[in-house]
């Protein structure tokens, strides 16, 4: 990961230019923010995000995939233009991969990272300052990746309009917020954005001074290696770096390594797609002019190799008006990654990539195909020409790929591609396509003269679709009979690869193929000659800009409660100054750990040969279960144990086996590569659900079984029946930082910087683990960079990691887990396949339920949450007779644990299907079959629980008739009607959520000081996004009576606040602003004696100062574990009703949310901004395990292989809905909430199945038209392969 050495930061001779008149001084020398650096002595391969992190101690760059696919690493990039003097080249880029030797090739270049842009004390940013003020930070950890892209937009563009600041965050991930608010954010700097959300355009003298420097940040200096260099900068055993100026140059140094592999260098963004190839002769050909040209001639456009992706499509665009297909081929590059990457990434690197790995779904290789382009391919001995087709046997050992010639399109050709993949945004394809047709007219018959068909994605070796090519030619292009030739011929030829599970299915490929080629077949057509109803197929869904609105109400007499305000800590979180674990700075002596994980999956561990890991260059130890010198779990009792580091038994692919300890991050990871490990005893493992029920692999106490009334008699004596099975997979939870701890020995113990949901729990383990007691252990949580539930029990493997490593070596040690380690060795969010009976009457009333939930808790049942949430079984319907059955099924993947609206989510989804069924038995509206079946106002829950308060009734009408539901499904049956190739649909999700207390236990503690009146608190919660600081802060500013600005919330540690309990069940911040405002409510009544006796109007600094006079205690703790009441109920129910529109194209399975309008019960929110960005991001994270997020396991190990951002999609910025509107009911104070109020981070995701419910409307128009209108389950993930599936597309219905 981290290349270079970084033994410790001081290790890296660095000096700031302080004389610019003398920059030879330097010999290798790069610019970081106006500093000038001499990396002479640097490994040239190191990633520019390592350089500022442990070079340059600049933390506000974040790092997580290191695929350059989440864009938490983002820089802005400036240099000269090599081919227009006097012109420079601004552009966002990735840091994670680019390396530090790559910026000696960019003359005068400059890195701008965030630190450069403002900060707190000196003054923000314009994007900081509103990124903040729109609330759109959470977590905060991706926040300065989104602030530098929007920083190089303006750059180029200093107005650009709304549809261009949506485009540019293709490369950008944010888990927490759900992307509207940052999206508004940036809009605000559009010329053409809203009036709402219109800021002041920015100045761009304000883009161009370095608040570091406070000079222009455009201005030329000397970079690079000096004059008269050589062209090798960089040489030892395992490595050359050369850097050549001229194409001679480069064939010489091609000809001096004839027996070693080159790797030619632009943007070195390929190791994010193939890692762990490393290359002895690197070239960096970024420094050859005349690989830069662009000219446009007679028959083409013809690009040399250094030209980056985006460049390619500005000249595309550019000369348009010379081609049609110049504007197919830009809109296709543009699906091609993100904007970061198409920065620096040349196409001829992506070609290259497909010639080396001939299973590359490379999309400039098929759309090059498709439009007869010719690659010029030099050497010393000259330049030859070849198609692509052809390149790919061309033997390229001392060989330059130089130019690429785009043809223009005869008169009488047309072309177009298509690309279809599991994201609108940054996604490789299921399948791509590109078709040109040459065509002649005979007697007035349009007839093809050529046909060429270019695929990618269906098999590594189907390139062109030859037969079905050459049976085109001649044929009437207007003909059903030619459409349906075609397509029986391409059946034949089209086999798909079906040899990974990476894959997605064969037969979806196939129709694929088939979707793809009658799209182009169409609009080959005049509209006349086309059904109106099948005209829908030829366009693909156009998305427009998205748009929102929040409505809520607030109570400025109590201000600042209700204040929708930012949060305490986002100007900082804008601006990169919020300090995560791995932004403190090593101490010199400090060490890096990594876990050395398990291939196989069900096995016994026969040897580790741990003899080159321990010789391997800057490594220290390699630690094994036989060095815990304490207990090997890091689930201390009651928990069953679940080892540290496997002693033996290996439960899973990628359970922790070894922990390599290194002097850096990069050698801990080498050390890895190079364990050997063997396994006897070797069992097939149970990976499936399926396997696990079959075998009967089950544990033991599951949970209780919850029977009410006699569902078995109601089901058989009510005059229909139903039975069905319907399922929801795993989530990775996502967190923008990935599992980390620092471990640090004192005198005092060990000083832990923990990323942990449960400091107490973190205690405990790693108190057991190093056989010390918890008093030694002093753990902190400052910030977390999102959680969801992976970072409660989870977190404790990082932590005992860290401890182990430090308490045996004693020096401080840091354990971070990589993506890949992180998705592989720690569990997801568990999965279920649900089997129901249901009896119901012939207007669809429920008379009886019968639910079996084999719910997968992987290999521990720690955290088995099957039984524990049948409180949401029945979400908001009424039933008398219900039979709720856990199962715990045993499998051999990582132990699944709790994940954002943990057992709830599954369970209300559950419910939701059963009356969907129902409603598709009986055909009636599943919206009217659900309304019929609401709980009213006093109605009792299966477990007993009366509803004195329950509204949903009113709520659900309400919301139907606010949001115009009827006449939209009018609308839309009428769309439906007219479209066959394209589908619509809408539903209705209700809620209700139960909150319960009792689990809650904190310490909260505020104290005041006498000098200055200001106020210090600490609670027993963690910051992790949510927003608990700033609420807990409002509490005690309304009680107290004084401005947040007086308040201090300090970090959580186990010393401040021990024995808390778990941060999460979005009880947390409504429990510690109880515990907080009993402080202040203690502290005021202690108080007022003292006030009592002075003037009305005493400032509080005043009369803080008296009652310390007075010898007043100052400080105030409150222990917060609320009892159960007297009958066992919840605390409070929580209300809500979304309605979704969805669209779909039936013919690959791409779809769109284009509405979303959810009506939520808040009660009344302590800060409805805060609120509202929960339930957006909630709900968006929902939407993306319903419809985008799939875990793929390795059938025959049960290793993940998607762990990483290449196979494993969340939702983006354009994944959002596209009218995204929120509403908190008004005028609903919760009697039972802390003043007032009511949760908001999990319910709200409950609801978030809707989408996939409208998506499913959609699919059910789409089988209809076909003449099957019977009821199918839709299970989670809906992904885009199975969406289309279900549709049941057969090409013999493609007509004209």
């Amino acid at each position: 990961m981290f290349l270079a050495v970084m033994e410790t930061a001081s290790s890296q001779r660095r000096k700031k230019d302080k004389t610019r008149d003398s920059p030879a001084k330097l010999q290798y020398q790069i610019q970081v923010n106006g500093v000038l650096y001499d990396v002479q002595n640097t490994d040239p391969r190191m990633p520019l995000a390592a350089f500022l992190h442990f070079m340059l101690h600049l933390h506000g760059t974040k790092t997580m995939c290191f695929e350059s696919a989440c864009g938490c690493c983002a820089v802005v990039l400036e240099y000269d233009d090599p081919v227009n003097q006097g012109k420079r080249i601004v552009k966002s880029v990735n840091s994670c991969l680019y390396p530090v030797g790559a910026l000696l090739s960019l003359k005068n270049h400059q890195v701008i990272t965030i630190e450069a842009l403002g900060s707190v004390k000196k003054g923000l940013h314009p994007i900081q300052q509103r990124l903040a003020d729109y609330n759109g930070s959470q977590c905060g950890f991706c926040s300065p990746g989104f602030v530098m892209q929007m920083f190089g937009l303006l750059k180029n563009n200093q107005t650009p309009n709304v549809q261009e600041v949506e485009d540019i965050f293709d490369g950008n991930i944010c888990r927490c917020t759900g992307y509207r608010p940052i999206l508004d954010a940036m809009k605000s700097f559009a010329k053409d954005s809203d009036a709402s959300l219109q800021g002041s355009l920015i100045d761009i003298e304000d883009l161009m001074i370095c608040p570091m420097t406070n000079q222009r940040c455009d201005q030329n200096s000397s970079t690079g290696p000096a004059e008269g260099s050589d062209i090798l900068l960089y040489s030892n055993c395992r490595m050359k770096w050369y850097q050549p100026r001229t194409l001679e140059q480069l064939y010489d140094i091609l000809q001096e390594n004839p027996k070693e592999p080159a790797k030619f260098i632009n943007g070195d963004t390929a190791k994010g797609v193939y890692k762990g190839i490393y290359f002895k002769v690197n070239i960096d050909v970024k420094g050859i002019p005349d690989l830069y040209k662009v000219t446009m001639g007679p028959h083409g456009l013809k690009v040399f190799s250094n030209v980056t992706l985006s460049s390619l499509i500005d000249y595309l665009k550019l000369y348009s008006d010379q081609s049609p297909s110049y504007n197919v081929i830009a809109q296709h590059l543009l699906k091609i990654t993100n904007k970061s990457v198409q920065n620096i990434a040349g196409w001829a690197g992506n070609l290259m990539l497909k010639w080396y790995h001939k299973e590359f779904k490379s999309d400039v290789f098929v759309i090059f195909e498709a439009v007869g382009a010719k690659l010029a391919i030099g050497d010393k001995d000259g330049e030859k020409t070849y198609t692509p087709m052809e390149f790919l046997d061309v033997k390229m050992e001392g060989k330059v790929l130089l130019y690429v010639e785009i043809p223009k399109l005869k008169e009488n050709e047309v072309m177009n591609s298509y690309k279809v993949m599991p994201q609108t945004q940054n996604s490789q394809p299921y399948v791509s396509a590109g078709f040109r047709m040459e065509f002649e007219i005979s007697s007035g018959v349009k007839l093809v003269k050529s046909f060429s068909m270019v695929y990618t994605g269906i098999s590594d070796n189907f390139i062109h679709a030859n037969a079905t090519e050459e049976f085109l030619k001649g044929k009437d292009i207007t003909s059903n009979e030619t459409l349906q030739g075609a397509l029986a011929t391409l059946d034949k030829e089209v086999i798909p690869d079906d040899n990974s599970p990476l894959l997605a299915k064969a037969e979806y490929r196939k129709s694929l193929a088939f979707g793809l080629f009658y799209k182009f077949f169409l609009s080959l057509l005049d509209e006349s000659h086309v059904s109106p109803c099948n005209r829908s197929a030829i366009c693909s869904l156009k998305r427009p800009v998205s748009t929102g609105k929040q409505i809520f109400s607030c109570r400025p007499r109590n201000y600042p409660l209700t204040k929708p305000m930012p949060k305490l800590s986002a100007y900082k979180q804008t601006c990169g100054e919020i300090e995560y674990v791995n932004d403190i700075d090593p101490l010199h002596n400090e060490l890096f750990s990594v876990f050395c994980l398990s291939q196989v999956g069900n096995a016994t561990i026969d040897t580790i040969d741990i003899t080159r890991a321990e010789k391997w260059h800057g490594a220290v130890k390699v630690i094994l279960a036989k060095d815990i010198p304490g207990f090997n779990t890091f689930m201390p009792p009651p928990f069953e144990v679940e080892e540290i580091l496997s002693s033996g038994p290996v439960l899973y692919a990628g359970q922790p086996i070894a922990l390599c300890v290194a002097v850096s991050q990069h050698y801990a990871l080498e050390m890895v590569d190079v364990i050997k490990v063997t396994y006897k005893d070797e069992e097939t493992p149970i990976v499936t659900l399926d396997d696990a029920i079959e075998k009967e692999s089950f544990y033991p106490s599951p949970g209780t079984e919850l029977l009410v009334g006699d569902p078995v008699g109601a089901i058989s004596e009510s005059p229909y029946q139903i039975e069905g099975e319907v399922r929801a997979g795993e989530q990775y939870h996502f967190h923008m930082e990935t599992q980390i701890c620092r471990c640090v020995p004192t005198e005092d113990g060990l000083d832990v910087q923990a990323a942990s949901q449960w400091l107490d729990f973190a205690q405990q383990a790693i108190a057991g683990a190093c056989g010390i007691p918890a008093k030694d252990v002093n753990i902190t949580a400052k910030h977390l960079g999102g959680a969801y539930g992976a970072k409660v029990t989870r977190a404790n493997l990082v932590a005992c990691g860290a401890a182990l490593a430090a308490h045996l070596l004693n020096r401080p040690v840091q354990c971070i887990m990589d993506l890949t380690t992180n998705m592989k060795a720690v569990g997801k969010r568990h999965g279920y396949i649900f089997k129901y009976k249901v009896g119901f009457n012939e207007d669809g009333m429920l008379n009886g339920v019968i639910i079996k939930y084999y719910c997968d808790n992987g290999s521990s049942p720690n955290d088995n949450e099957v039984s524990a949430y049948f409180v949401f079984s029945d979400n908001v319907y009424k039933c008398k007779n219900w039979q709720l059955i856990p199962v715990a099924l045993k499998t051999n993947r990582a132990a699944h644990t709790w994940c954002r609206s943990p057992g709830s989510k599954p369970n209300i989804f559950v419910i939701e299907t059963i009356l969907e069924h129902v409603a598709k038995f009986l055909s009636l509206d599943p919206i009217i079959v659900k309304q019929r079946n609401l709980y009213a106002q006093g109605d009792i829950t299966p477990l007993g629980f009366d509803l004195p308060y329950c509204s949903i009734k009113d709520l659900y009408s309400t919301q139907i008739e606010k949001v115009n539901v009827t006449d939209r499904l009018q609308a839309i049956e009428k769309f439906n009607a007219d479209n066959r190739w394209k589908k619509k649909g809408l539903a209705v999700v209700p809620l209700k959520y139960c909150l319960d207390w009792t689990e809650g236990f904190y310490l909260c503690t505020v104290s005041i000081f006498a000098s200055d009146g200001s106020v210090m608190v600490t609670h027993g919660g963690v910051e992790i996004g949510q927003g608990i600081n700033t609420k807990v802060a409002q509490v005690c500013a309304y009680v107290l009576g004084i401005p947040v600005d007086l308040i201090a919330i300090k970090p959580t540690t186990t010393i401040s606040s021990p024995n808390s309990g778990t941060t999460g069940r979005s009880i947390t911040s409504e429990l510690n602003c109880l515990g907080v405002k009993n402080c202040c409510e203690i502290l005021r009544e202690r108080m007022s004696p003292v006030k009592a006796i002075l003037p009305p109007d005493t400032p509080w600094k005043d009369l803080v100062a008296a009652c310390f006079k007075a010898k007043m205690n100052m400080t105030a703790q409150y222990w917060v574990s609320p009892d159960p009441n007297s009958k066992g109920e919840p605390q409070y129910f929580s209300y809500g009703v979304t309605v979704a529109e969805a669209e779909l194209d039936v013919l690959t399975g791409e779809n769109q949310i284009n509405q979303v309008d959810m009506l939520f019960d808040c009660g009344e929110s302590l800060n409805p901004a805060i609120d509202i960005g929960q339930i957006e991001g909630a709900f968006v994270m929902g939407m993306g395990y319903w419809l985008m997020e799939k875990v793929i396991y390795d059938p025959k190990t049960g290793e993940v292989l998607n762990a990483g951002t290449w196979d494993y999609k969340p939702p983006f910025s354009k994944s959002i809905p596209i009218n995204f509107n929120i509403e908190l009911l008004k005028n609903a104070p919760n009697a039972m909430g802390v003043l007032r109020s009511k949760a908001s981070g999990e319910p709200p995701q409950c609801m978030s199945c809707v989408t996939l419910f409208a998506v499913k409307r959609a699919i059910e128009a789409a089988r209809q038209d076909i003449g099957n209108d019977s009821y199918f389950p839709l299970s989670g993930p809906a992904t885009v392969d199975e969406i289309q599936t279900n549709c049941l597309v057969d090409y013999k219905n493609f007509s004209i």
